[in-house]
């Protein structure tokens, strides 16, 4: 099916032509357009394109998109293709150096155009696979792992950017497809080697939209297509700044040397919080039976389970040198956090559909602090300190370690909301605290293994996008429905503003928006194009900044969505776990874990080998390029994937701490009370110096990068205010050009102005 994709699906039926046969209609003569190389000369009856350097024979670019069709209205640069019961409008023009072929259709069809024509001339790719991937053509492992990984899909599901450059012998050419939506990206194989192509729909809810793809020919830099798509989006009025972002929103400039750390270990107390777990337990023994007691309300609360739990507690606690295991301790706290919403029931306050209500969550929050002081009193630290996750203690040791910035986002909202004295805590040390919410997935309120921000009321859990058969789009998971954004627009803007005012925030994380795909829906009455779906993504996207003052990020950061958001989290390093069965197989090393303990989870917590073939596509510097980082570097910060932090690869870690520096992309770590210990000390480490250096060029652009070895184990970054940054993956030392040596898995930092820095990774995270 993979293979066959581009040669079954095609508005005529035709065959895949070869590239350098062009069959023109009688009568149409080929369009030539000129440029400094030369000229790009484009069939208009096949829409085939090829180019011509002065003095040279041509070369072909695109292949055919059908046979020879009749061609009519020609006049210039604009004609109509005839071809079946299928008519096309085209109109060809420069942009500079770049040839523009915008394509109308005026009823339903599928254009499967354009593709290479000559994959064999191809020497390797520049492909934004998230950051950006070297690609070499002739390499077979990269072409099996691209025809698993990229069966046809959304080109916004594909590529970060809508993009990909050819390197050829002498030149590279970078197709940008200016209008990504209801098109696809594939890669299929020619004579074995890599066959990129597109295919778009034109449909019948934007009927007037047009195709637009530019070809743009370059000297022979696999940075060539990200620095052509950095000047379209400037020229499009699709680039912003993060200097312009941060002088409309000034919390933005604190994302500057900020690492960006989940925390874990909801609920209101942590098992540190009991300073005295056999007198507590004793006395919750002694009050079990008193509904009057918060201890009684609490038993009468508890499953089975948790008074098995208690039950063993109570033995093992009595008398005066009774004990309470460790492990016990956090099924006790476990116990109670979730007893306590039970055993205390809110008053309502705003509720919200979904039985959301962030403004009593917050005053139950207060009574049950109370409560829970009442009844056990100095058993329990004070409650300023209380939590495992976002809490008072969490603040003051990361202070203690030395950071002065971090991003610091709540799992579930409710962390923020009833830990107050923490967020005012966090963002009195200058630090940024957010939440995660979600829009993507609408529940039913009686749907089973439902989360928390799907619901959001019966009625937009029946908005879900609908396809031409009228089939709802199945959400995250295969449980319910992806909603349509425009459907859910309001009551998102209710939700995230009550979330945020009730938990005092100063920044937001909204999941799935910036990641892509859109959606069609082909709902009655509810009529929704891609393009209006992704508007209504950025007016979301959009809106905390905008309404609250929120410093905002979501999952991945596709360019399209960029100019919204000031961070995201996904670019580094992207979802590849379903790519490989080991890292599911639990009894592999390779396993990447469970979302059990819900404290710390070993998915999140647990370092793990990567295998180094998965490495090699995912990890490896050999074949990663920053085109991420030079189109985008100054206008977003963006960092790793949350299942895939800087420490989760026990075999990768020193090379991520070196990317993170190559690229000056901050590092995302995973934290609560159980692993401050272990992994604060590393953090504090590579803060040191990586905060001063990012807080300088977070808002610079890269303006180079280069491979300084054939190897591609010596790398070097530059950015506009003159800083490089030369790294050297090896596990042994190299030397640059220059004479200078470096360690090996080391980094060397050239600044104007200063000295320079050398920064070790073994000396500096020796902290295993």
């Amino acid at each position: 099916m993979k293979k066959n994709f581009f040669l079954s699906r095609f508005v005529s039926g035709a065959a895949l032509m070869l590239a350098a046969i062009s069959v023109q209609a009688a009568g149409s003569a080929p369009v030539t357009l000129s440029a400094s190389f030369g000229e790009f000369i484009v069939d208009p009856a096949t829409l085939a394109v090829s180019m011509r350097p002065a003095g040279a024979a041509s070369i072909p670019l695109a292949a055919a998109a059908f046979p020879a069709a009749k061609v009519s209205d020609q006049s210039g640069h604009r004609w109509r293709i005839d071809t079946g019961s299928y008519h096309f409008s085209v109109v060809a023009g420069m942009d500079g150096d770049a040839l523009r072929l915008s394509v109308r259709s005026d009823r339903p069809a599928t254009l499967d155009w354009p593709r290479t024509a000559d994959p064999a001339a191809i020497e390797a790719y520049a492909m934004p696979f998230g950051e950006g991937s070297y690609v070499p053509a002739d390499d077979p492992a990269w072409l099996g792992w691209l025809l698993r990984r990229y069966e046809p899909a959304p080109i916004h599901e594909a590529l970060s950017m809508s993009f990909w450059t050819e390197l050829r012998a002498d030149r590279s050419v970078t197709w940008i497809v200016e209008t990504p939506f209801n098109t696809q990206f594939s890669v299929a194989q020619a004579g074995g080697r890599p066959l990129p192509a597109l295919s778009h729909e034109f449909t019948t809810l934007a009927p007037d939209a047009p195709y637009t793809v530019r070809f743009a020919v370059g000297a022979k830099d696999p940075l060539a297509g990200a620095r052509s798509y950095r000047s379209w989006l400037q020229a499009s009025g699709n680039f912003l700044s993060l200097t312009d972002k941060i002088a409309a929103l000034p919390a933005i400039a604190k994302l500057g040397g900020a690492p960006h750390i989940y925390l874990w270990g909801g609920g209101l107390l942590k098992a540190g919080d009991v300073r005295q777990w056999a007198a507590f337990v004793r006395l919750f023994q002694q009050h079990k039976a008193d509904p009057a007691h918060l201890a009684g309300r609490l038993w009468q609360s508890f499953d089975a389970a948790a008074q098995a739990s208690f039950d063993a507690a109570f033995k093992t606690a009595a008398g005066s040198s009774g004990y309470v295991e460790k492990w016990r301790q956090q099924e006790l706290i476990r116990a109670i956090n979730q007893g306590l919403q039970q055993a205390l029931p809110a008053t309502p306050v705003q509720p919200l559909p979904g039985k959301h209500d962030p403004a009593a969550d917050v005053l139950w929050a207060q009574s049950a602090r109370q409560a829970l002081s009442t009844a056990f009193g100095s058993m329990l630290a004070p409650p300023a300190g209380w939590g495992g996750g976002l809490s008072g203690d969490t603040v003051a040791a990361l202070k203690q370690a030395g950071l002065s910035r971090a991003w610091l986002g709540a799992a579930d909202w409710q962390d923020a909301l009833w830990h107050p004295q923490a967020v005012a805590a966090a963002e009195a040390a200058g630090y940024l605290v957010a939440v995660y919410d979600s829009y993507g997935s609408a529940h039913r309120a009686d749907l089973a293994n439902t989360w928390s921000t799907a619901q959001m009321g019966n009625e937009l859990a029946a908005a879900g996008y609908r396809d031409k058969q009228q089939k709802e789009v199945t959400g995250f998971g295969e449980r319910g429905v992806y909603v349509n954004a425009r459907a859910v627009e309001s009551y998102a803007q209710q939700r995230i503003k009550a979330v945020a005012q009730a938990g005092g925030l100063n920044s937001y994380f909204l999941d799935v928006d910036a990641v892509g795909p859109e959606y069609d829906d082909y709902t009655p009455g509810r009529e929704t194009s891609q393009q209006q779906d992704a508007e209504a993504r950025r007016r979301r996207l959009l809106y905390p900044a905008k309404a609250l003052g929120l410093v905002t990020g979501s999952e991945g950061g596709l360019a399209f969505y960029a100019p919204q958001i000031a961070f995201a989290h996904g670019m580094l390093t992207q979802p590849f776990a379903w790519m490989d069965a080991a890292m599911k197989d639990k009894s592999t090393p390779y396993f990447r874990g469970g979302y059990w303990p819900p404290e710390t989870p070993d998915m999140y917590f647990k370092a793990v080998p990567l295998k180094a073939e998965i490495a090699r596509f995912v990890r490896s510097p050999q074949f990663r390029l920053p085109l991420y980082e030079i189109a985008l570097h100054d206008s977003i910060v963006t960092t790793h994937h949350w299942e895939y932090g800087s420490l989760k690869f026990s075999n990768e870690r020193d090379a991520t701490a070196l990317m993170q520096l190559l690229y000056m992309v901050p590092p995302l770590y995973h934290l609560n009370d159980a692993v401050l210990a272990r992994d604060l000390p590393l953090i504090a480490a590579y803060d040191k110096v990586f905060r001063p250096l990012h807080q300088r060029l977070f808002t610079q652009a890269m303006t180079d990068f280069q491979v300084l070895s054939p190897d591609r184990e010596l790398q070097r970054s530059t950015f506009a205010d003159g800083t490089t940054v030369a790294v050297n993956f090896d596990r042994r030392p190299r030397s640059l050009s220059d004479g200078v040596r470096l360690p090996a898995q080391s980094a060397y930092v050239v600044a104007p102005g200063q000295a320079p820095q050398l920064i070790e990774m073994k000396a500096l995270l020796d902290h295993r």
